[in-house]
């Protein structure tokens, strides 16, 4: 059986989201999105219990509403949820948006502390083959962006790039850093804003990880795939304003601090380098002045 026949939807009908399959339906009498979710199954009741332990600590979260009296649908072999439609206003990059974006992650964090997942955020999976996928996709960057070959933040980005090798990444993860539950992909085409706050979407992705890289990967996305979002990285007033926000409710650890820039570098070579190689031709306009800032973002410039 087939995601169009499962849910009744029409065989033709074309998905909201360019990245994967999401649809807008009508289901039990409410408008709902219908997405796929984490393939693995023993890792769809943390998922749910996550979600519903933010929604009892005052963070308004969607989670998902019965269909044929399951949550979670196997189909072929992928697993889909069904979650309500909700409006809300546009993120457009205003100062009170910024800062309450920040304010919520740092409370997703300290909420996160206390663990649902067993899943997530791997060292062993930077191996021989990530680091030459890495030098495949820096090849191909200065090859397609030669332009920028003489930018002076463009080199000293892409040459301290390449000094994060095995063995500094290494010391990265001898670090032992803080873990949280975190969204993993924590940006403003996942919140809704209201009247009343913000409401998190699109939390499928979540799972145990460094809070650092999940801020880290907050300030190099956060206005990825916005429309209404300014079609640039966060500037380094910007960012002030969110980690402000942030850190009313995280106190983050000096050894943080002190290795904040090259856990920066290491999760822009981690989710930066391929977004920018995978762009396609026919991507917004919007879309491809967004990965231009971040070939031009100035690292040393952003500090916590």
């Amino acid at each position: 059986m087939t995601v169009q026949e499962y849910f009744k939807l029409n065989e033709n009908q074309a998905s909201i989201y360019k990245y994967a399959p999401v649809y807008k339906h009508y289901l039990n009498d409410q408008d709902v999105i219908i997405k796929r979710t984490k393939k693995q199954k023993e890792r769809l009741e943390p998922l749910v219990k996550w979600q519903e332990h933010l929604v009892e600590n005052g963070i308004a979260t969607l989670t998902p509403v019965p269909y044929n009296h399951q949550l979670h649908h196997a189909i072929d072999s992928d697993n889909w949820v069904v979650y309500p439609y909700i409006q809300g206003s546009a993120y457009s990059g205003e100062r009170g948006q910024i800062e309450k974006a920040g304010e919520l992650l740092g409370r997703l964090h300290k909420l996160g502390e206390e663990g649902y997942f067993t899943h997530g955020f791997n060292w062993h999976r930077y191996d021989d083959e990530f680091y030459a996928d890495v030098e495949g996709d820096i090849k191909g960057i200065l090859s397609n962006y030669s332009d920028l070959t003489d930018h002076k933040n463009f080199n000293a980005l892409f040459k301290a790039i390449n000094g994060l090798n095995h063995s500094k990444s290494a010391s990265l993860q001898s670090l032992d850093l803080p873990m949280v539950d975190g969204h993993w992909d924590y940006k403003a085409s996942n919140l809704i804003f209201k009247s009343d706050g913000i409401t998190l979407i699109d939390t499928d992705n979540a799972g145990r990880i460094p809070r650092l890289f999940d801020l880290a990967l907050a300030l190099l996305l956060f206005h990825t795939e916005s429309s209404g979002a300014p079609n640039r990285v966060f500037t380094t007033d910007e960012w002030q304003v969110f980690y402000h926000g942030y850190a009313r409710h995280v106190s983050l650890t000096e050894k943080e601090k002190n290795n904040w820039q090259d856990f920066l570098l290491f999760v822009y070579m981690d989710e930066v380098l391929w977004a920018v190689s995978d762009l396609e031709e026919d991507e917004p306009q919007r879309q491809k002045d967004f990965m231009k800032s971040l070939l031009l973002f100035d690292y040393q410039a952003y500090s916590l």
